[in-house]
């Protein structure tokens, strides 16, 4: 059972995101306190707004991607969500489940005006790994997938593939001297999803490293939403259980 327990209304909740431009958010989800940031501009379509998930790298923080997303965000009437990894080292399937981060998408984007067609997920390098994955398992509730710094590596991963129930839109932009995922693996990556008919952009930023920070996000962004926003879902977005 998920319960928000803000000290706010719903109502009163949309306004404090919209007023205190990202706000934080709490959400208990099987008896676990998640924390997420929220961002409603100005600018989010009263009729239904595009919602854009962000995953953090490791060691990062939902509410850090998200700064770096705002500018972007009220310029294009974007809801940001960007949920905090249970650990901050890394996204963890089990403890960051599918049903966990569309129950944590479900509690802060009940009052927002959100057009369910058109929810998005973007990560950056462990995000983007685990991006890459939640994909996969929920095509047919996300859009598309963006990634950032990231790719598939080991064996194992590439068997995420046999889950989608869509052939899921996905980008990834790399800076071609990224210090912790080569552009080989990510052409490998890439590879895989054309083989299994994924529609797949592919980016390299020459001379860009691993980081994603003020002086390289609004170039990532840009490349990113571009591609994001070229995509939206046939009908309603349908959550997939493994439960």
């Amino acid at each position: 059972m998920v319960r928000i327990f803000t000290l706010v209304l719903a109502g009163l909740w949309l306004h404090a995101a919209r007023a205190a431009e990202i706000a934080r958010g709490h959400a208990s989800i099987g008896g676990v306190d998640r924390t997420y940031a929220l961002y409603v501009p100005q600018t989010a379509a009263a009729g239904g707004a595009p919602l854009l998930v962000l995953l953090h790298g490791s060691g990062g923080s939902g509410l850090r991607i998200a700064q770096l997303w705002k500018d972007m965000a009220e310029r294009n009437g974007i809801v940001l969500l960007a949920p905090d990894a249970f650990r901050n080292d890394r996204w963890r399937l089990r403890e960051d489940s599918p049903e966990v981060i569309h129950a944590i998408i479900d509690a802060a984007c009940a009052p927002v005006p959100v057009d369910g067609r058109r929810i998005y997920l973007f990560g950056q390098s462990g995000g983007a790994v685990y991006a890459l994955l939640l994909g996969m398992l929920e095509a047919p509730y996300f859009a598309a997938v963006a990634v950032h710094a990231g790719s598939w590596r080991n064996a194992q991963d590439y068997n995420a593939i046999k889950f989608a129930r869509r052939k899921i839109p996905v980008a990834i932009i790399i800076g071609s001297e990224d210090e912790f995922f080569s552009v080989a693996s990510v052409r490998r990556t890439e590879d895989a999803l054309r083989t299994a008919g994924f529609p797949v952009q592919t980016t390299i930023l020459p001379g860009q490293h691993h980081a994603f920070f003020e002086g390289n996000a609004a170039e990532i962004e840009d490349d990113a939403w571009r591609f994001l926003s070229g995509h939206a879902l046939d009908g309603p977005p349908a959550f997939v259980s493994y439960r």
